[in-house]
């Protein structure tokens, strides 16, 4: 299963459509958030609500997600610090999330920890998104620059 996820793209559709055209064989497109647009203009990408995500009411706060590897929790402010009790005891084996601006890849606890940095704005010197290939074992995680 291909994963390509972004974050934090603040209104820069066009940037997605590039990222998802050229990545075209992903299984599943996710923006963790802070899209700052609408369910159609993102689309292939489904989202999950970001805090300034104010433009549409049809973003979840969160996705749960199956995968060969196990479950994933997708949202946007990464909570997964206090919630990895909770996380551990539902058996989610990734976790992913947005809003530092920052690149992350980390196991935490058991539970793989992936942010894919932002589409706009970054924090560390590089905009830009991951994709994820999970099979039954293994999660490898590439950054991508734009």
């Amino acid at each position: 299963m291909k994963i390509l996820l972004v974050s934090d793209s603040h209104g820069d559709d066009v940037s997605l459509r590039e990222i998802a055209n050229k990545h075209n064989n992903c299984d599943l497109y996710i923006h963790l958030g802070d899209s700052q647009s609408t369910p159609d203009l993102i689309r292939p990408f489904v989202s999950v609500r970001g805090n300034c995500d104010y433009y549409s009411s049809k973003f979840m706060n969160h996705l749960d997600l199956n995968s060969p590897y196990g479950k994933i929790y997708c949202e946007h402010i990464p909570y997964y610090q206090m919630n990895i009790p909770k996380l551990k005891k539902e058996k989610y084996k990734i976790y992913l999330c947005g809003h530092t601006h920052r690149r992350q890849d980390v196991e935490i606890e058991g539970i793989r920890v992936i942010n894919p940095g932002s589409i706009k704005y970054p924090r560390d010197g590089q905009e830009g998104y991951a994709i994820i290939d999970i099979d039954e074992k293994t999660v490898k995680c590439k950054f991508y620059n734009l």
